[in-house]
């Protein structure tokens, strides 16, 4: 049964198939024909009479209303579904792409930018000797790649030490590095100080003073020191300019104290000798001091205010700093937070560093009495004077 609205639509299409309407009320009736499916099939079949109306009698074409117009009508009608069908299935999949695309773009910069951070920082902190150099990236949050050179100072030249590889897949991130031939021979290890230490530590120096003494002079070295006690920046080179000028070596990394360090001393086989993955520091020269230049040596305020908010921002970050750092810390935690809270109250307490230089202005270190172990890095050839010019190239 009809109810009031569809009666009336029924004696518009048997008015307008009988001819009954007038020109301007026909064209309007074909319009909302046109934009309704199941009525232009309804339309069709009076037209075809395979439908009968409201009397059960079949429904005659109509001698006014012409069989090349009823079939325009249909036609119109079949095509402008179509039309309408074909573009919502085209539509739909091209604006969600578009929406996808953008999506992975926006969200994947900002998570290159906070992968990257986190990336280099890592390196720079657990890595001693070792910092970050050229990358490249493909910025994605479906799928991201950063790629790190991985380099090291012995001399004036930067060395290749391999890359560091971070890639992510949504939220999921993988990342390690890739040391040159597969191997990074560690040799650059600390002492952490204790109080009331009695033990003689010739043994830990011995080896690396006579060495050096061997090497002739026309040489370059890398050498990590450490001291039996903690020492501010200002202190450090107070101490090192005693025996060495300040062009006669770079320091390129310092090992500070956290508080992770004194629970593995004081724990259950004393740790003390710490190298990379389990010592901690930075390195001077990769961190982010602001636009204004900052002295080669010096103001130390402003460099330990930048390492501080560093370690901040780790510490902010720490489950992606987890996710990155893992692979250098050999699967440990990282206790991130609980370094970044004892530094704020002890304030930034170095016991070690790694130094490079000709090898004979190194070896005058051994005369101070205060290092504890020392040990000898990576050896090379003069190089500590630059060339006026020098560069590498790449095979791709």
């Amino acid at each position: 049964m009809m109810n009031k609205d569809e009666n009336h639509r029924e004696q518009r299409l048997l008015a307008y198939l009988r001819g009954e309407m007038a020109e301007e009320d026909s064209k309007q009736f074909e319009e909302e024909i046109a934009a309704d499916e199941e009525y232009a099939q309804r339309l069709e079949r009076l037209l075809l009479g395979e439908e009968t109306g409201e009397d059960n009698a079949k429904i005659k074409q109509p001698e006014t209303l012409s069989a090349e117009k009823q079939r325009a009508i249909v036609r119109r009608g079949k095509w402008k579904n179509r039309l309408s069908n074909a573009g919502f299935t085209i539509v739909l999949p091209f604006l969600t792409g578009v929406v996808l695309l953008i999506l992975n773009g926006w969200v994947g910069s900002l998570m290159h930018e906070d992968l990257f951070r986190v990336a280099k920082s890592m390196v720079n902190f657990t890595q001693p000797g070792v910092s970050v150099g050229g990358s490249g990236s493909q910025v994605g949050l479906l799928y991201g790649n950063i790629s790190m050179e991985l380099r090291e100072r012995v001399g004036s030249e930067e060395k290749n030490a391999g890359r560091f590889e971070s890639t992510n897949v949504l939220w999921n991130v993988n990342a390690g590095p890739k040391w040159t031939n597969g191997v990074r021979e560690q040799k650059l290890y600390f002492r952490y100080p204790t109080e009331g230490e009695k033990e003689g530590t010739m043994f830990l120096t011995s080896p690396a003073w006579t060495t050096m003494e061997k090497l002739p002079e026309g040489t370059v070295s890398q050498l990590a020191i450490s001291f039996d006690h903690f020492l501010t920046y200002e202190e450090y080179y107070e101490l090192v300019s005693r025996h060495v000028t300040s062009s006669g070596q770079d320091t390129v990394w310092f090992a500070v104290d956290t508080g992770v360090e004194r629970k593995q001393a004081e724990g259950e086989g004393g740790k003390r000798f710490l190298g990379p993955g389990y010592v901690w520091g930075f390195a001077q020269h990769e961190l982010d001091y602001g636009s204004a230049p900052i002295q080669v040596n010096g103001e130390e305020d402003r460099r330990m205010a930048a390492y501080l908010e560093e370690m901040k921002y780790l510490s902010e970050q720490e489950d992606l700093a987890s996710d990155i750092g893992r692979s250098l810390l050999f699967r440990r935690d990282l206790q991130i937070a609980e370094r970044y809270s004892y530094m704020q109250e002890k304030g930034v307490r170095i016991y070690g560093a790694v130094l490079t230089g000709p090898t004979k202005e190194l070896l005058k270190l051994k005369a101070e009495k205060s290092i504890t172990a020392a040990l000898l890095g990576k050896v090379d050839w003069w190089n500590w004077e630059r060339p006026a010019a020098s560069g590498t190239h790449y095979t791709y």
